[in-house]
């Protein structure tokens, strides 16, 4: 078996390249920083110096490590400088005959027994090995952004890698303190083929107006726990980047979910970039709290899934106030009020005050705590207005949820509100992730955990939300929008299926 002693990382004046090469340095291991740019390399370098810098001045390292680290890498501008190499993995441009050809170049340079990796995020790693003249040696690499600081790497073979390839990668990678998980060689690999369907969903809901991008964020961070909102994760990795993701992967896929949005290519063209050009989604600041709010009565007529038995909300009602909020059903409108509140399941608002051509409104606001199944409500409650619904009584109920310490977004009259109708698609594409054998639950959830920075996996959370209650939920919106991503995967009807047979 190959002992990698010598790295190289083709691409190291890209972010991407610069820090996977800090990722080998920091390993104890020689490393040749190539790129036909002299230039590039010479910018890597200086924020290399920065970032092990700022990890002296936190004690992370010594001062002596850190120079350490840098003495270990060498700028490199002429391929021929790699023939010595025992891996050498290519960050690049994601562009199949790029890569395909620097592969090639290099087999006519290296040594026989170098090992070739790719950190592509969207391309067959099979395509890529294929003419190189030693498919056999190459592997699928993919770091997550930024290397130097994300544990998680994407492991992939090709269809002609050899298991003494894939396991010496592997033992490679956990060699410099990275996490790798086994993922097959299918478009997106695990990461992309959840995230960038997902983040285009997200830019179509604000085409649709179903929320602001700043509630879309609360939303998300609030209800599922995630540390970055999807809008904010958009401006940081660049609107143009998610088009170029979106244009590699859909030609690919043919899944609808992953073709670009119309609303990305509009802001993308007009420069909103994200933070790279100091305008993107998120341009609003947080509204400031409410410190008082309106007294409110409570009528009860069945179980809330929003405040259980025994929550404290429940004990701030009154006998009168100038409110009222209907738990559980059995919802009448009431003019006298300020606001009256129905609490929705999985229906629309307008099921409860009908429609007549998008005039509808009244003092009737609809709201939803979120909940994951069975779990403790979360903090997050959910606003439901209409075209017509009076700002007054907007307010009146935002004041008072907001007074209690809940988290408030409102969001259009749409079915699945904002968490559901983000989330549940991407629970389906890990069901079927998981029956197509991309990866195994535990590898699915361990790279969301760790590449995406959510509290919990996507397999561990639709599961322990109940799988009967996910296929409830996406019919109801499937039967509504009738668009793909909703239809429930299989494993969710198995579970209704047995659900409703009654058995365990």
């Amino acid at each position: 078996m190959t002992k990698i002693k010598k790295v190289a990382v083709c691409g190291a004046g890209g972010t991407m390249g610069a820090g996977i090469a800090l990722v080998a340095a920091r390993g104890g291991l020689e490393t040749i920083c190539f790129d036909r740019s002299a230039e590039g390399l010479a910018r890597s370098r200086k924020a290399a110096e920065k970032f092990l810098g700022k990890s002296v001045e936190r004690g992370r390292m010594s001062l002596e490590e850190s120079q350490a680290i840098l003495d270990r890498m060498t700028d490199q501008t002429e391929l021929s400088a790699l023939a010595d190499c025992d891996l050498i993995i290519e960050a690049i441009f994601e562009n199949l005959e790029a890569k395909q050809a620097l592969f090639g170049e290099l087999d006519g340079i290296c040594k026989p027994e170098t090992i070739f990796a790719s950190n592509t995020s969207t391309l067959s790693i099979t395509q890529i090995a294929s003419g190189c003249g030693r498919e056999d040696r190459v592997v699928g690499m993919h770091f997550c952004l930024p290397a130097q600081m994300m544990k998680l790497i994407e492991m992939s073979r090709g269809l002609n890698t050899s298991d003494e390839t894939f396991q010496t990668s592997w033992d490679w990678t956990e060699t410099v303190g990275q996490l790798p998980v086994e993922t097959q060689d299918k478009p997106g690999f695990i990461l992309n083929a959840l995230l960038v369907p997902f983040n285009n969903d997200v830019i179509r809901a604000i085409e649709a107006g179903l929320a602001s991008p700043e509630d879309i964020d609360t939303a998300i961070k609030s209800g599922l726990g995630y540390k970055m909102g999807p809008c904010t994760l958009l401006d940081l990795i660049g609107l143009d980047t998610q088009i170029l993701l979106g244009e590699a992967f859909y030609p690919i896929t043919l899944d609808r979910r992953a073709s670009v949005p119309p609303l990305l290519r509009r802001m993308v063209a007009a420069g909103k970039l994200g933070n790279k050009s100091g305008q993107g989604l998120l341009i609003g600041s947080a509204s400031e709290r409410a410190e008082n709010a309106p007294d409110f009565q409570i009528h009860q007529s069945g179980e809330s899934r929003s405040f259980p038995a025994g929550d404290a909300f429940v004990s701030r009602a009154k006998e009168a106030g100038e409110v009222s909020i209907h738990l559980g059903g059995g919802f009448k409108p009431d003019t006298t009020q300020t606001a009256v509140l129905v609490e929705l399941d999985t229906e629309c608002l307008g099921v409860h005050t009908s429609e007549d051509m998008g005039r509808e409104g009244s003092n009737t606001v609809g709201f939803a705590r979120y909940r994951n199944g069975n779990d403790a409500p979360s903090s997050l409650i959910e606003l439901v207005r209409q075209p017509g619904t009076d700002p007054a009584a907007l307010r009146a109920a935002r004041d008072i949820f907001e007074t209690s310490g809940f988290d408030v977004v409102v969001c259009s009259d749409q079915p699945g509100r904002i968490v559901d109708r983000l989330v549940r698609p991407k629970y389906n594409d890990a069901l079927r992730f998981l029956d197509e054998g991309l990866a195994s639950a535990e590898d699915m959830d361990q790279t969301c955990r760790m590449g995406l920075g959510y509290p919990d996996g996507l397999i561990e959370r639709v599961t322990r939300g109940g799988l009967g209650r996910h296929h409830d939920i996406t019919c109801a919106i499937y039967d509504m929008t009738g668009q793909q991503g909703y239809a429930p995967a299989r494993r969710s009807v198995v579970a209704k299926t047995r659900e409703i047979q009654g058995k365990s």
